[in-house]
């Protein structure tokens, strides 16, 4: 049997196809027709201009929540088994082309390696060979996808995708942005060890008398178990040299 026709067997045609995708799409990157036909000019300009708004976003996000910053044990107890093996992937961590096309060739590899046995026979491989050859498929598919995640990795991430807690913007420089800061309430935007502009609800330790004003800098003293963030005033020289860097 020709290699043509061990390769487009009916048996060996899912992996034929999941090759065929993933050999076009990566024909489709190489010669740059990809970025035209998903609108490459629109779309960086959109990529560019959301960026630092979505991470600001999920920084005040992070940084605004109660519990939820801290409670990445919490988090991960919650999450059913298909999110846990989702992220084994590297969902999020490493980007998804990569992700799916590295899939589909280590589906395809396995499939036709499972067949191979046939490639010298008179006679295809059987359609019943797909009772075993796609779950391996899908297993070495899989595993091969999570060990790359795990290699590339730190490759991709960045300070950027990383989740600034509460507990993380202690000892960080703020301006005032709220009306003022008391023992009750106060809102201040702080920029974090990302460099990503956050806004935090605060409030004055009780010990400190007068309220903080408006546009006065401040620095975050302490967060305490129910991740409220207490901040203190910076004395006058250290306030304005903070400003010309914060802001």
């Amino acid at each position: 049997m020709s290699a043509l026709r061990f390769v487009t067997a009916w048996a060996n045609a899912p992996f034929a196809i999941a090759a065929g995708l993933a050999a076009i799409f990566a024909l489709l990157q190489m010669t740059g027709l990809l970025g035209i036909l998903a609108g490459g000019g629109d779309a960086d300009q959109d990529a560019d201009g959301g960026v630092d708004h979505d991470a600001g976003d999920s920084c005040d996000h992070d940084a605004d929540a109660d519990h939820d910053a801290d409670g990445d044990a919490d988090d991960a107890g919650a999450r059913g088994l298909g999110s846990m093996a989702l992220s084994g992937l590297g969902l999020g961590r490493i980007p998804f082309s990569i992700i799916w096309q590295t899939y589909a060739l280590a589906f395809a590899m396995a499939g036709y390696a499972t067949n191979i046995r046939y490639l010298g026979g008179d006679e295809p491989p059987p359609l019943v060979t797909l009772a075993w050859s796609v779950p391996i498929g899908l297993v070495v598919g899989y595993l091969v996808v999570a060990f790359l995640a795990r290699m590339l990795g730190p490759i991709f991430s960045s300070k950027e995708q990383e989740a600034t807690s509460r507990a993380n913007l202690v000892g960080q420089i703020g301006v005032v942005i709220s009306s003022r800061v008391d023992h009750d309430f106060g809102e201040v935007r702080i920029r974090d060890k990302t460099g990503h502009d956050v806004r935090v609800i605060c409030k004055l330790p009780k010990e400190r008398a007068a309220a903080v004003k408006e546009h006065a800098s401040v620095v975050v003293v302490d967060c305490d178990d129910r991740g409220d963030l207490f901040v203190e005033p910076l004395d006058d020289g250290d306030g304005a040299e903070a400003e010309g860097r914060r802001i």
